[in-house]
């Protein structure tokens, strides 16, 4: 049996006089719904075989629909049939406060997903993950969990065990791909015609799948759109459990506490991984792709040989043709 394929997530505006009346057409269909979460009007989740589509109406009357065809074509039938779609954002415009709308609110149970060291030559790719609910939402909020690329590393520091006492094991994982497997794992991608974003999102869905493993059962998945949305969405196609989560994509995603504190997390562990590679080497790895990251490069390899960079490096990046060159 073919696996249910997934639909991308979409919002519609439902005038107040067209709200009830399509949540009772959706239970016409075989709706059930869920307990709505805050600053919801109502969500319901449509059944058909195995594939599930969610619609949750929001009180500023914007409804979000995601899931897997064919519970989602059915659903959305009805609200193509009474709602405005809206229009997606160009890709040269910056974010606008519809994406902002479109945004569910950070105070509902949800796993935030966010990774580090993506642009780095040394070190790792990280890759973090946290689950919140309002009561933990606000605390990492006074905490002051922000977006990682605001902080100094001091301060993440002091962050990161923060957010550790916060969120309880289980409800937070980090992944570490260390360059060796980051090499090979890329490496392999690439052979099938694949990309970067192919690896992104399976970091993202290993992470997310640790987290339901411990019997989490967020209401969506919040993570940034570095790619197309179906790159996540079909990796969580894989896993049963996840069928039916939405899992939303924005831009600047940050902004959400859940995505920032997976972004300290993320950048901690990849910190802790380059400092403890520095000792390990006699030499400090210093972070990005700068010509500091060069010469080091290169000192490296005089030492010890290219090979050793593919333990410590991203050796797919340019800046190895950089250091590579005579």
């Amino acid at each position: 049996m073919p696996a249910p394929e997934t639909r991308p997530t979409t919002t519609y505006a439902i005038a107040p006089a067209d709200r009830e009346p399509l949540h009772e057409q959706l239970h016409g269909l075989g709706a059930v719904d869920e307990k709505p979460g805050p600053y919801e009007a109502w969500r319901t989740r449509l059944s058909d075989g195995g594939s599930q589509a969610r619609a949750i109406l929001y009180q500023s009357g914007k409804l979000v629909i995601s899931g897997h065809a064919p519970a989602f074509d059915t659903a959305m039938a009805r609200v193509a049939a009474v709602g405005k779609r809206a229009a997606p954002k160009s890709r040269a415009s910056s974010p606008t406060a519809a994406d902002e709308t479109a945004r569910p609110p950070e105070t509902e149970p949800h796993i935030g997903t966010d990774e580090a060291g993506k642009g780095d030559f040394f070190g790792p790719m990280v890759t973090g993950g946290v689950y919140v609910d309002a009561r933990t939402a606000q605390i990492l909020r006074t905490l002051g969990v922000r977006d990682s690329k605001t902080v100094s590393d001091r301060e993440l520091r002091g962050l990161a065990a923060n957010i550790r006492q916060v969120v309880p094991e289980g409800q937070r994982a980090v992944l570490v791909l260390a360059p060796k497997r980051y090499n090979d794992l890329y490496k392999q991608m690439r052979s099938e015609g694949k990309n970067l974003n192919t690896l992104l999102a399976w970091t993202h869905t290993r992470v997310i799948e640790d987290l339901i493993k411990s019997g989490l059962r967020p209401s969506f998945i919040l993570s940034d759109q570095f790619g197309d949305k179906r790159y996540i969405e079909s990796r969580l196609l894989m896993d049963t459990r996840l069928s039916g989560v939405p899992v939303v994509q924005v831009h600047r995603a940050e902004a959400d506490v859940g995505v920032a504190a997976a972004s300290i997390l993320a950048r901690d562990g990849f910190l802790r991984w380059l400092d403890q590679a520095s000792k390990t080497l006699g030499v400090t790895l210093p972070k990005g792709a700068s010509p500091k990251v060069i010469e080091t490069a290169r000192s490296l390899k005089s030492r010890a040989g290219a090979d050793i960079l593919k333990e410590y490096a991203k050796v797919s990046f340019k800046t190895m043709q950089k250091v590579l060159a005579p």
